[in-house]
């Protein structure tokens, strides 16, 4: 059995690799995202949801939180 943790960090790494694709943006660029705006938090915090859910939806989530604070036009 994989532990949370591993599912955890397999989870933000796929999601950060969709933001990448869907923002148009480079690693660099998405990381300082996802720094700046605290996303892998925001992950980790909604993983009992998100885990029970597709990376599409849990993508559009994060859009959606970005878009909110002002990371994403």
């Amino acid at each position: 059995m994989i532990s949370k943790d591993k599912e955890l960090i397999h989870m933000q790494l796929r999601l950060f690799r969709m933001a990448c694709r869907e923002w148009n943006m480079s690693i660099t660029e998405c990381a300082d995202v996802f720094d700046q705006y605290r996303i892998d938090k925001y992950i980790d915090d909604a993983y009992e949801i998100f885990h029970v859910q597709g990376d599409e939806a849990n993508f559009a989530e994060i859009d959606r939180y970005a878009r909110s604070k002002g990371a994403i036009k």
